[in-house]
């Protein structure tokens, strides 16, 4: 059978046309089974052909064959254009918009659309309508130019083809020209009352209707803040409600606001209104800016954050909640006691937790209005006893106390490249002493408090960061406690090294006091030159051609005059032993000295010189 065991239910009839031949449509989708012919309306002046499809409870079956093209007859459209408006584009035109009509429904040839408008003004409504066709099919829009500003307009679209109009009226709808920018500033714009960090009740007069030209839409209100510029103003829009008032709430807690109001219409903004200025009161923070957790062992996180950058207020401190996370589901929230109570704390260790566990944590900042948004993560601790901790460091200060005695302020820092361990404790003793005293585990501050130590003595300190089983001590610091009356301050002791023993910085001066006198004495001697006896000497015995700003004239002159003689000169003076120079120059009896000879020059030999510039440095010495 050509059912295929399963009877048939109905039939599908489609057709398509000339106009659109590769897409077939249904006209009619639940013909019954015991039916084997079926009337169908048709549009005039197309060329149809068509196709029937069996359906049973499997499934439609494949079409069959299409039929012979069958061709209607044109007639009259039968419909207007829908979607008919109109509005200008700008100030001075109207623009007539519509739906273009797909060619099945132009019923025959010779098509187009015939437009009507005339102004709808009192006093304009007797004018005669202008019109104007279009006979691109597929043209949507008609711009009218050169009318008036925001007019109302009468404005019909009709279908035509050769055979005449449509066979229904078309419409009447009523448009506008272009709009344009109001003109009007609102006035007398009014703080009403301030209701809390962010919201006011603000008021103004109204504009007149003949300043907006256009569609009334409503106003804007534009806010900003003393940090920043108009031209970043937030707006609030008030809708055409009648009422020249709102309620605005989107004013920043804690800081001088600025507000102004305009109108606006279907396309421009109008003047803004003067501004005015308030301050508004603390509000709640918001998010702080930043959160992470860095595990701290198998039990513990080290929480770190940045402020919130809208503090709305003075910041007073932070709560902090946390929460087991299992799948999509969330245990029962717990708050970290106590809170942190300092606006300037942006660390904090959050410690009791189980090990290997995801949690959720929460921070808020607040303020004297209370607690802020929210800002959470998701953290999974560590597995019990997984590593060793890290070796801490620490660092101390002086701390006031009311009673006269030592007290110190340990502060450890973990290390966080490693395991940093999940709790610390601190160990202490005096100097010299062998056994050590421990404070107990601290769990959530990351200090702790030494107090009623002895004044004036050395303490050897030390923190030991903890693990499950795992321990790792610092290293050990050596403090020295004294009393300053009520308060007590501590300093770091200095290390015994040679570098700060007395002896040594002795010393030390002393070689550098010596190693100055040898260079003030070099100095001067060296600025004694040319001084000697020697040089008088020589200028008694009439020599004067000495040059003192070059030391030794003798290694600088000829020995036997200004003018030595040539190699070709007869002439030899006898050279004077070194026994006549020195007794010429010597310091002894006059009388004992060999007479000059005639022929010896009155010169001393360059040895003679030298050796008498020796003599006499030696004695200076």
């Amino acid at each position: 059978m050509g059912d295929n065991r399963a009877p048939i239910l109905g039939y599908i009839i489609q057709y398509n046309t000339s106009f659109t031949p590769d897409t077939w449509e249904s006209a009619f989708d639940s013909v019954p089974a015991t039916s084997t012919e079926f009337t169908i309306n048709l549009s005039p002046w197309a060329n149809y052909t068509f196709r029937v499809i069996a359906r049973n409870k499997i499934g439609p079956s494949q079409p069959s064959g299409h039929s012979e093209m069958c061709t209607t007859l044109p007639d009259v459209p039968y419909k207007n254009p829908d979607g008919v408006e109109g509005k200008g584009s700008d100030p001075t035109n109207l623009v007539i918009k519509w739906s273009s009509m797909p060619e099945i429904e132009h019923n025959g040839p010779g098509f187009k659309y015939r437009i009507y408008w005339k102004r709808a003004d009192k006093g304009k409504a007797k004018e005669r309508w202008n019109t104007e066709d279009v006979v691109d099919w597929e043209q949507d829009h008609y711009v009218i130019p050169n009318q008036p500003t925001f007019k109302p307009y009468r404005i019909k679209v009709e279908a035509h083809n050769d055979r005449g109009e449509a066979n229904v009226a078309a419409p009447e709808i009523k448009g506008w020209s272009g709009e344009a920018e109001p003109t009007e500033a609102p006035r007398n714009l009014t703080l009403l009352e301030l209701k809390d960090a962010t919201t006011a009740l603000l008021s103004w007069e109204p504009v007149a209707n003949t300043s907006i030209r256009g569609h009334f839409k409503g106003y804007k209100i534009q806010t900003w803040t003393e940090k920043e510029t108009p031209d970043k103003a937030r707006d609030v829009i008030v809708e055409n409600n009648g009422e020249p008032s709102a309620l605005v709430t989107s004013f920043v807690p804690y800081t001088k606001n600025f507000v102004r109001v305009l109108v606006f219409n279907g396309a421009y903004d109008g003047p803004p209104s003067e501004e005015i200025g308030f301050v508004t009161p603390e509000g709640k923070p918001g998010p702080i800016d930043s959160l992470d957790a860095i595990p701290l062992g198998s039990s513990a996180f080290y929480l770190i954050w940045k402020k919130p950058k809208q503090p709305n207020g003075i910041l007073t401190g932070y709560h902090i909640y946390y929460e087991e996370v299992d799948g999509t589901k969330t245990g029962p929230v717990s708050e970290r006691d106590p809170p942190i109570r300092d606006a300037t704390v942006t660390r904090a260790k959050l410690a009791s937790l189980k090990p290997g566990t995801k949690y959720r944590i929460t921070l808020k900042a607040r303020t004297a209005m209370g607690q802020g948004s929210s800002y959470f993560i998701e953290r999974m601790t560590r597995s019990t006893g997984a590593t060793p901790p890290g070796k801490p460091g620490l660092i101390w200060q002086h701390v006031t106390t009311s009673k006269r005695d030592g007290a110190i302020k340990i502060t450890w820092i973990p290390d966080t490249k490693g395991n940093p361990g999940s709790h610390f404790f601190v160990k202490y003793r005096l100097y010299g002493r062998s056994l050590y005293a421990t404070t107990k585990p601290e769990l959530y501050e990351d200090f702790i408090l030494l107090k009623g130590l002895d004044v004036d003595k050395v303490y050897q300190v030390s923190v030991v960061a903890v693990d499950g089983e795992y321990s790792v001590e610092s290293d050990v610091e050596e403090i020295d406690t004294h009393s300053t009356g009520v308060s007590q301050g501590v300093f770091i002791r200095e290390t015994d090294n040679i570098a700060t023993r007395g002896w040594f910085i002795g010393m030390m001066l002393a070689i550098a006091f010596l190693l100055l006198i040898l260079i003030i004495v070099c100095i001067v001697k060296r600025n004694r030159g040319g001084k000697y006896a020697v040089h008088e000497q020589e200028a008694a015995h009439g020599r004067n051609d000495f040059n003192e700003e070059q030391g030794f004239p003798e290694f600088a002159q000829p020995l036997d005059g200004a003018k030595r003689d040539s190699l070709g000169s007869d002439v030899k003076h006898p050279i004077e032993s070194d026994t006549d120079s020195m007794a010429e120059y010597g310091d002894g009896d006059t009388e004992s000295r060999a007479p000059p000879s005639p022929h010896s020059p009155n010169k001393p030999c360059i040895r003679v010189s030298y050796l008498k510039i020796q003599r006499d440095y030696l004695t200076n010495l």
